[in-house]
């Protein structure tokens, strides 16, 4: 009847990214276009995984996304920003005139969570916290306690669902240009990209201003020794050192994922057990950096996981999810930092966001 305990451990979820045709903001009522970019990705910094890294071109020269007359597409998918009132305009034309270079050209975005035009579906919001349950202050000391935390590390963002055939250099460019509506350089962010060979699912979280100083990947040993954790707490400093390490042994170490499904079929429930899994054991992971290059455009760390690379169970967990996706209430995806001593005890989670009956055929292209 049940799996394994080990291969309820590789039952991830992470893969029930089912793209949807939502947008960034309650006015607005189209899709921008995609191509004509003029948005570069210079100035980042890699660090991939032993198993591979990220994933390269596919299937070579991809689709480029609708096209269609320039229109206003609003950007406010961000809860909290404040700008829901600033219009973007989108245009096509690759012959603009170069003052208008600057332009943001936004994606269709997932709406946030209650959202009345769409019916409460195909929409994300901020997983309740006390869903978690996450090692305690004295877990180590062989108690095995597991406490719920009051408040996550990182705020989320948004979350984004594209359909596309690839993941090379023009599709980075679009997201880092358009992604979350427009808004995605407006705040220091990491991002978690769920890879599929159809598309991909971002989840983005901000980054507090205590914590932007260690996103930088690459640093000397002068740098690193700059930085002060002091008045942090041992979650604080336990994410800190994460963020700030070039080493993705380290950082796949101790990155954990926790699926949970609160209802929905017995199939799937079955799969998403809810257990913490070491994801870097069970998929090709890296890490990039993206410099900040002005107040317009803040620093970025990105967490790229491979679901093709992943296991025969993590890969039938992915295939069932998805096919059941668009009816489940909710499925929540959120990631943890393991705390292996009792100085990196209690652990916090670093963030998680819930999906809500997302349709995977609703995605918009790239």
């Amino acid at each position: 009847m049940g799996l394994r305990a080990s291969q309820r451990e590789e039952s991830l979820l992470i893969g029930s990214p089912e793209p949807t045709r939502s947008r960034s903001a309650e006015r607005s009522s189209s899709i921008a276009s995609n191509d004509s970019l003029d948005c570069g990705a210079e100035g980042i910094s890699h660090s991939n995984s032993n198993q591979g890294g990220v994933r390269t071109n596919r299937s070579g020269e991809g689709s480029t996304g609708s096209t269609g007359h320039s229109h206003f597409q609003r950007s406010n998918s961000d809860p909290f920003d404040d700008g829901g009132d600033e219009l973007v305009e989108v245009t096509d034309n690759a012959d603009a005139p170069k003052e208008n270079a600057h332009k943001i050209k936004a994606l269709a975005t997932l709406y946030r969570f209650p959202c009345t035009q769409t019916r409460n579906q195909n929409c994300w919001s901020e997983s309740p916290i006390e869903i978690f349950s996450v090692r305690g202050p004295r877990y180590m000391s062989g108690d095995k306690t597991k406490v719920r935390n009051k408040h996550y590390l990182l705020g989320a963002r948004g979350c984004d669902l594209f359909l596309t055939q690839e993941n090379n250099a023009r599709v980075e460019k679009i997201i880092l240009q358009g992604g979350l509506g427009g808004n995605i350089r407006k705040k220091p962010t990491f991002l978690f990209r769920f890879l599929f060979p159809w598309g991909m699912m971002i989840q983005y979280y901000e980054v507090p201003p205590k914590l932007v100083p260690f996103m930088k990947m690459g640093m000397t040993k002068e740098e690193k020794q700059k930085l002060s954790i002091a008045g942090f707490s041992n979650a604080e400093k336990a994410l800190a050192r994460w963020l700030a390490s070039d080493d993705p042994d380290f950082k796949n170490e101790r990155l954990k994922l926790i699926a949970i499904v609160p209802e929905g079929p017995w199939i799937v429930r079955n799969l998403v057990t809810g257990k913490p899994a070491l994801i870097g054991k069970r998929l090709d992971v890296s890490y990039k950096y993206v410099p900040r290059k002005n107040n317009s455009n803040e620093c970025l760390q990105i967490c790229d996981l491979d679901i093709s690379s992943g296991t025969a169970i993590a890969k039938k967990t992915v295939n069932v999810t998805r096919r059941y996706l668009s009816s489940l209430q909710a499925v929540d995806i959120g990631f943890v930092i393991e705390g292996k001593t009792t100085a990196e005890l209690p652990e916090q989670m670093m963030g998680s966001t819930r999906l809500h009956q997302v349709d995977p055929t609703q995605a918009p292209s790239i």
